[in-house]
C-alpha cells in the first residue's frame, strides 16, 4: 500500500491583500450573443428502438460545441450540409465569427 506524499505550502505574504474582503456575486445579466448560421447545426436523431435509459443519457444531454484545447476563444461544430464549423468569438469586440474548418461530403 504506498501512501501518499506529504508535502507543506508555503505562504507569501507580500502577495497578501489585507484588505481583501472576498468576492462580489454580481447580479447583471449575462450578455447573450446570436449569428445566424448559413445552415443549421447537425442534430443526434434517436429511431425509436434507441430510447433506453442509456441512449437518452448519451444522445440526450449532447453539446454540440466543442472547444478547441488552443484556442480557448473558438469552438467547432458540424452543420447539416456536413461540415466541420469553426466559430471564432472575440468578447472584446462583441463580434462573432465563423467559417468553414473541414468539409465532409455525406452520401444519401
Amino acid at each position: 500500500m504506498e501512501v501518499a506524499a506529504n508535502c507543506s505550502l508555503r505562504v507569501k505574504r507580500p502577495l497578501l491583500d489585507p484588505r481583501f474582503e472576498g468576492y462580489k456575486l454580481s447580479l447583471e445579466p449575462l450578455p447573450c450573443y446570436q449569428l445566424e448560421l448559413d445552415a443549421a447545426v447537425a442534430e443526434v436523431k434517436l429511431r425509436d428502438d434507441q430510447y433506453t435509459l442509456e441512449h437518452m443519457h448519451a444522445f440526450g444531454m449532447y453539446n454540440y460545441l466543442h472547444c478547441d484545447s488552443w484556442y480557448q476563444d473558438s469552438v467547432y461544430y458540424i452543420d447539416t450540409l456536413g461540415r466541420i464549423m469553426n466559430l471564432t468569438v472575440m468578447l472584446i469586440l462583441k463580434y462573432l465569427n465563423h467559417s468553414i474548418g473541414y468539409c465532409i461530403h455525406l452520401s444519401d
